[in-house]
């Protein structure tokens, strides 16, 4: 079984070069390739990373994350395709768990993220909304959704929705339209990568609105607009509803600590996702498709 791995690579060098030193020594060239498509230029890539072996590089500037994800999936020739992001370093038993993984009788497959060491507040506030479902401790279990970059894909799989992806990987789109087609996703906790990112909050808050509200655009694309009118009117209760689902989710896995620290920051990044959702769904996505990262 040959794995190809594709990282969207969009923050920056630094956190690309630490993310692979992190993954490569798990694999070989005879039954694994690794596939960068970043938003930096070609030929700083090449200065920076040209040592790195069985790596190809790809270099799209001005690109979305889901766009980078889906010219690092068509550049892929594996029997399994696995997400990562630059702004993340695996465990040292990544790779050997999601081979392992592909044996059980599921063709989509994510495992955990974790927010590593000491984090200032604000990180934590963006780790427990974004991916505090898929925070230790857990379960292997079938899940309702996958983060995006901790997941694997049977290629077989990925090639019958391959019109779904071709402007844009957004996985939730991809998973939803898979489990309407019989798929399930699978949690493996075991597969464990460390969410690597300090933020700075204006560029936070800017960010969580274009995610809103191109996810409130994309939910509704083909949608009347009583539809729209009425998720627009429902978003209004989500300062509150968000921010209760978060504080739920994270006391039952015993991290009241950095809730507590977190709790102010999270209110107003949840502020900013509900009036983007607000925006998406009356006014459609705007420039919000090119600030998706």
């Amino acid at each position: 079984m040959k794995l190809s791995v594709v990282i969207a690579a969009w923050n920056s060098p630094v956190l690309l070069n630490e993310c692979l030193l992190s993954l490569l020594p798990q694999l070989s060239a005879v039954d694994s390739e690794v596939i960068v498509a970043s938003n930096f230029l070609m030929g700083d890539v090449l200065n920076r990373f040209g040592s790195f072996p069985f790596v190809t590089f790809l270099s799209l500037r001005n690109a979305t994350v889901p766009e980078l994800r889906t010219q690092g999936i068509e550049k892929a020739s594996g029997d399994v395709i696995a997400l990562l992001e630059d702004h993340c370093r695996v465990d040292q038993a990544w790779a050997s768990q999601i081979r392992k993984a592909q044996e059980l009788p599921y063709a989509i497959i994510g495992g955990s993220v974790e927010n590593p060491g000491r984090q200032p507040p604000l990180n934590w506030a963006i780790y427990l909304y974004d991916y505090g479902s898929y925070m230790l401790p857990e379960v292997p279990r079938v899940a309702a959704t996958l983060t995006g970059f901790n997941v694997s894909y049977k290629r077989t799989v990925l090639a019958e929705v391959r019109d779904e992806y071709r402007s844009g990987f957004h996985e939730t789109f991809i998973n939803e339209e898979l489990q309407r087609r019989g798929y399930k996703l699978f949690l493996l906790p075991s597969a464990i990568v460390y969410h690597n990112k300090t933020y700075a909050l204006g560029n936070a808050i800017i960010e969580t609105y274009h995610h809103g509200r191109l996810f409130a655009a994309l939910r509704t694309s083909t949608a009347p607009l009583t539809e729209r009118a009425y998720r627009a009117a429902t978003s209004l209760f989500l300062p509150l509803l968000l921010p209760v689902r978060v504080v739920l989710r994270t006391i039952r896995k015993n991290r009241v600590k950095e809730l507590i620290t977190a709790v102010p920051y999270l209110l107003l990044l949840m502020s900013a996702w509900s009036y983007g959702e607000f925006c998406g769904y009356l006014c459609r996505e705007g420039a919000s498709a090119k600030e998706w990262k």
